[in-house]
């Protein structure tokens, strides 16, 4: 009965609440708010404010409309508001990590080297330098994140081939760690075939066939970005390490034959070829200390860039005719790939003579680098990293269906040459239109020849800077150094021998150690006297007491 009556309450109340509503509308339709006065029309806004303001006291706010009682139809809901649910966190510990070996390619130029600036990751503050500097790792391993192949950088047990510098690009760059597998974990006692147990797992495990294996290289490619390019994958052991492991690196620098005598560059690589020391071909860094700079080139060569590979150009132009140097090298020092090519340039625009490169790495005469710019890096690349044949074994295509992930890896470079070569085309429109525009011949201020092509003035003018000794130093991809008199290298200033500016290093190292530490010392000290007053205070007042 107390429920029925309280039923009938609600109903009668309901029903007065609609009646009012029902009035109140009514009247609003006849109002006539032109004849109200301000007073009146502010008053009527304060109420209209007011009740939007009124919230139900329960449930989500919708009617309703469930029950087919026409008397219920606008009553609220009483259900509590629905919590959306959160996404579950992926389990990583249900699935086997296997170590794999990525192979991929990228171009350098959008950012700021390989390496990473930190642990993208986990780090807020260093997440916002990877935005602000963005680099080759980082993109890498915020696409691994994304496509929980790996539950942190710090628990994977990454390392890298070799470590690539801002605006350097490469075609066959090398990681390795542990991803997730398509495998399972054992019962205890369970017995199969094949079964695997490693320490970074801790459980045995079986890894399905290469064709049951998760797509690593499709899976990495969407997440992503186009300048970066997974190319093939590989089973690799425990104990490899993408550094170590490495048998040889192969780079190429591409260049124009504009302005250098090619063949004479040639000639005078050969002189890098075998083991010397290359303290004067590399950046030196003191924190490093590095004590041996001997480094083996096992192969070098300057080579035309091939005719397959399609490129705009005018052969007959030496613009047009490009060059790249081949260079095989079981270990590299810092820079030292694009420190030897800057020689190269200067040998081959005439400005110094092969002999220099025995003199460079003769250290007991010239045991200090001599200054000189770098070659430029965009045309460098990191081309392949070899590896022993039983360590890895690539993977490009698992069965018929990867030939659709070739496909779009394909067409994805395809797409990007065309837009790099349609801007090099339209620059190379550009400069045709330059080099034939016809302009006066003058001296001083006299006409001599009323129009000849830019081109032939430019041939003459660039002779007569060349005679007098100025010029431009080429620097490879686009750059030179403007100079008004070349300075032999040999004549230059030369750093301190790497073996003094390494001991300074290290006495400064210490001395702040020593400073730091002197610090802390005097400030244990200061807090034991601190402590001694206060016990003598406390034992004063004790006494007086």
């Amino acid at each position: 009965m107390r429920l029925f009556g309280i039923q009938q309450l609600s109903r009668s109340v309901l029903a007065d609440q609609r009646k009012q509503r029902n009035v109140q509308k009514a009247a609003l339709q006849t109002m006539d708010y032109d004849s109200w006065t301000k007073e009146a029309l502010v008053e009527r806004v304060r109420q209209l404010e007011h009740q939007k303001a009124i919230k139900p006291r329960w449930g989500n706010g919708k009617k309703n409309t469930s029950s087919g009682n026409t008397s219920g139809s606008d009553m609220f809901s009483l259900e509590p508001k629905r919590k959306k649910q959160r996404k579950p966190d992926f389990d990583f510990s249900r699935f086997p990590q296997r170590k794999v070996a990525l192979k991929f390619s990228y171009f350098g130029w959008p950012y700021h080297g390989l390496a990473r600036q930190g642990n993208a990751l986990s780090d807020e503050e260093k997440k916002r330098v990877e935005e602000q500097y963005p680099t080759i790792e980082g993109e890498l391993f915020k696409a691994l994140a994304q496509c929980k192949l790996i539950v942190n950088e710090a628990q994977c047990g990454y390392s890298r081939c070799g470590r690539t510098d801002r605006g350097v690009s490469g075609f066959g760059q090398v990681v390795a760690l542990y991803v997730r597998s398509n495998g399972r974990f054992l019962a205890d006692g369970e017995v199969v075939e094949g079964a695997m147990e490693d320490e970074h797992n801790g459980r045995r495990y079986v890894v399905p066939e290469n064709e049951r294996e998760l797509p690593y290289v499709s899976m990495l490619n969407k997440s992503l970005p186009q300048e970066i390019r997974v190319l093939a994958w590989a089973p690799v052991a425990e104990s490899f390490d993408a550094r170590f492991s490495c048998r040889a690196r192969f780079y190429r620098y591409f260049f124009s034959e504009a302005g250098l005598d090619v063949a004479l560059m040639r000639a005078a690589a050969q002189r890098y070829l075998g083991t010397h020391d290359f303290r004067n071909f590399c950046r030196l860094d003191p924190a490093k200390q590095i004590g041996n700079f001997e480094r083996t080139v096992l192969a070098i060569d300057i080579t035309p860039v091939p005719q397959a590979v399609p490129f705009i150009g005018d052969a007959q132009a030496s613009e047009g005719r490009w060059w790249q140097l081949e260079l095989h090298g079981s270990a590299f020092l810092w820079h030292q790939v694009r420190c030897m090519m800057a020689i190269l340039f200067h040998i081959g625009q005439g400005f110094e003579s092969p002999e220099i490169i025995d003199q460079m790495m003769d250290v007991q005469t010239m045991s200090g680098k001599p200054e000189y710019e770098m070659a430029a890096d965009t045309p460098l690349v990191l081309a392949d990293c070899r590896f022993d044949a039983d360590a890895v074994q690539w993977i490009y295509v698992r069965c018929a269906r990867d030939y659709g992930n070739m496909t779009v890896l394909d067409r994805t470079v395809l797409r990007q040459w065309e837009q790099m070569t349609t801007q090099s085309v339209i620059s190379g429109a550009l400069l045709q239109i330059l080099r034939t525009t016809q302009v006066p011949v003058v001296s001083g201020t006299q006409v001599v020849q009323a129009a000849v092509p830019w081109d032939q003035q430019r041939a003459t003018i660039r002779k007569r800077f060349e005679d007098e000794g100025a010029g431009q130093a080429l620097l490879g991809g686009g750059t030179v150094k403007h100079m008004r008199k070349y300075v032999p290298i040999a004549t230059r200033n030369r750093a301190e021998p790497v073996e003094d500016r390494n001991r300074a290093w290290l006495a400064r190292k210490m001395a702040h150690r020593a400073a730091r530490e002197s610090a802390n010392a005097g400030g244990n000290a200061g807090e034991e006297q601190r402590e001694d007053a206060s016990a003598g205070d406390a034992s004063r007042s004790g006494a007086e007491a």
